[in-house]
């Protein structure tokens, strides 16, 4: 008699190639079914329904592993799509990082650069820095000599003669007469046992009267004497520096006294000589 394996073989034997899960299934099922109608014993049908059960889940329990191999498939599938994407984001990620890379080195070339010209120009901005204070000290002087000559009349009307005016300087090394290491300057007329100290500006205010006082003291002690005058040479003078200088009896010399609190004030439009 033909056995069941025997009928599966017998079915499986023809020209197709390819079997399915189905295919099997069908097949089994066949061979079953055509060795129960050869056997009519009861125990065979009862072996052969257990076989056909045994089949049913067998086939239904490789449905289901199929179905979730098939599940997982789409899973690893979206995975290997998701994993792919970002494979490709970190490409063009290190890509950006790269190009970063180039921009900073750039940068920082500029920026030696950059330092490189802050160095020249500092380098600059002290030479010139030199130069201007050159010029501004020959300026000061020149101004000083041209307010002298446009009062030159009236100092030498005060007994003075401007082209004898020299400067004395001194660097308090010690601080001994006013603060260590500071240079103090003044004019000074000395003539015929005269001694005058003169300060000479363009615009004086309250706390050049004071300075200016303070320098002459000072040098008086260096000196070992007092002026015999001491003289304040302008073109103009702010009112208060004005009162004060009288009331320290320094002798003024200007072209306009100037109120304070405005801009234009009635003056004194005559060089005035003030003792």
């Amino acid at each position: 008699m033909e056995t069941v394996i025997d009928g599966v073989w017998s079915l499986m034997s023809g020209s197709k190639n390819t079997w399915t899960l189905e295919d099997l299934e069908a097949i089994v099922r066949k061979a079953v079914r055509e060795a129960v109608e050869q056997v009519r014993s009861e125990e065979v049908k009862l072996v052969v329904d257990a076989l056909n059960k045994l089949a049913t889940y067998t086939f239904e329990g490789f449905k289901k592993i199929l179905e979730i191999l098939e599940k997982q498939g789409k899973v690893l599938e979206e995975h290997s799509r998701i994993l792919e994407e970002h494979s490709k984001i970190l490409q063009e990620h290190s890509k950006m990082l790269v190009e970063h890379g180039k921009s900073l080195a750039k940068l920082e070339a500029t920026l030696e650069d950059h330092g490189k010209m802050l160095v020249e120009h500092g380098k600059s901005l002290a030479k010139l820095e030199v130069t201007i204070g050159s010029l501004t000290s020959r300026m000061g002087i020149n101004m000083e000599r041209m307010v002298l000559n446009i009062y030159k009349d009236i100092l030498e009307q005060e007994g003075l003669r401007i082209e004898k005016v020299e400067k004395l300087r001194l660097k308090d090394v010690e601080g001994k007469y006013y603060r260590k290491g500071a240079k103090l300057e003044i004019d000074i007329y000395a003539h015929n046992d005269k001694v005058y100290f003169i300060e000479v500006k363009s615009l004086v205010d309250i706390d050049d009267v004071e300075w200016f006082n303070t320098k002459c003291n000072i040098f008086e002690e260096i000196l070992g004497r007092r002026a015999d005058k001491r003289i304040i040479v302008c073109i103009n003078i702010l009112k208060d520096a004005y009162d004060r200088s009288r009331e320290l009896g320094i002798h003024t010399i200007c072209g306009k006294v100037i109120e304070v609190e405005e801009e234009e004030e009635e003056g004194l439009n005559t060089p005035i000589t003030m003792k």
